[in-house]
């Protein structure tokens, strides 16, 4: 066997065919978190990129290598879980008085993922020694040199998949308003913080382990809807594979258009790049609501319907 021969097939081995399974779990992780922020929000451009929750998540771990060098050997994933909770809560806060309306919610989420990137970039500029490498990882190259990273993220998916089953009659329950769900037994409160808790974690696994892909999780959920998953169980399959395929086929538009030069054009801000249409095409069909606070009762003692981009 040739040199040549045994180069490509480590090439092959520890490069391309991780980089090509880390891509499809990673859409998929970020397709499914998509769904379930949709969801449970009623906000049809809920995703970790619209609530800032990568952002967040990549700040916890900016600041952590900056100023913590010592908790490097500690999973990157227990920061980038506080920063993306962190992060949703303060959009949530800051929108609240405003009904949660989605709009309210994205124009938000943009503030604080601005201003989370901005610190980022200032800790990096700051303690360069320590956390320089995170600002080429956090534009989101898919890059693998082993199998690790899939075999770090992969578990995590199975168990938001396994979540994600066990929620499906909840998730159906809460497309209701909330008078008929609270009737049906249903405890709004604790599903809601279980399942964006859910969503914020599979989100921020993905941010730890390749950095941010931007806008997937808002683009699968509607891809699927595309495709014909209406009931919330076809939509809890159809987008982690709408998320896969879509990383997927961008990652491979990247390798084919840069050779070489990927890391110029990494593969998360290639996916940014449907971002802004998407939301362009969305924003005509958004209306006002609050899924937390119940609807008040018509005068015929029907209630309101929620929003909800359904």
């Amino acid at each position: 066997m040739t040199g040549a021969t045994v180069l490509n097939r480590i090439l092959l081995v520890d490069s391309l065919l991780p980089r090509s399974a880390i891509a499809l779990i990673a859409g998929a992780a970020l397709g499914l978190s998509g769904a379930l922020l949709q969801r449970v929000l009623r906000n049809p451009i809920a995703d970790a990129s619209t609530l800032g929750i990568a952002a967040g998540a990549q700040l916890a771990m900016t600041m952590a290598l900056g100023f913590f060098p010592l908790l490097i050997g500690l999973p990157r994933e227990i920061a980038a879980f506080a920063g993306g909770l962190t992060a949703v809560v303060l959009v949530l806060a800051l929108s609240w008085r405003r009904g949660l309306d989605p709009v309210t919610v994205a124009l938000c989420g943009m503030m604080v993922t601005l201003v989370a990137s901005a610190l980022s970039v200032t800790i990096i500029l700051a303690r360069g020694e320590y956390a320089m490498s995170i600002f080429i990882w956090g534009a989101g190259a898919l890059n693998q040199q082993s199998w690790d990273g899939v075999i770090a993220l992969a578990p995590r998916l199975a168990i938001g998949l396994a979540a994600a089953v066990v929620l499906i009659r909840p998730l159906t329950v809460m497309s209701l308003d909330d008078n008929s769900a609270k009737s049906l037994g249903l405890a709004l409160h604790s599903i809601r913080l279980a399942i964006l808790a859910l969503a914020v974690w599979l989100s921020a696994s993905v941010t730890a382990q390749v950095g941010i892909i931007g806008f997937l999780g808002l683009a699968a959920p509607h891809l699927a809807r595309f495709c014909g998953a209406r009931r919330t169980g076809q939509l809890m399959i159809a987008a982690p594979l709408a998320g896969a395929g879509l990383l997927f086929l961008t990652d491979c538009a990247v390798q084919l258009l840069s050779p070489g030069f990927s890391d110029l054009a990494p593969t998360g801000a290639a996916t940014a790049l449907l971002g802004g249409p998407l939301l362009l095409l969305l924003l005509p069909r958004l209306h006002s609501g609050n899924p937390f606070v119940p609807t008040a009762p018509r005068a015929q003692g029907k209630t309101l319907p929620h929003l909800t981009g359904r």
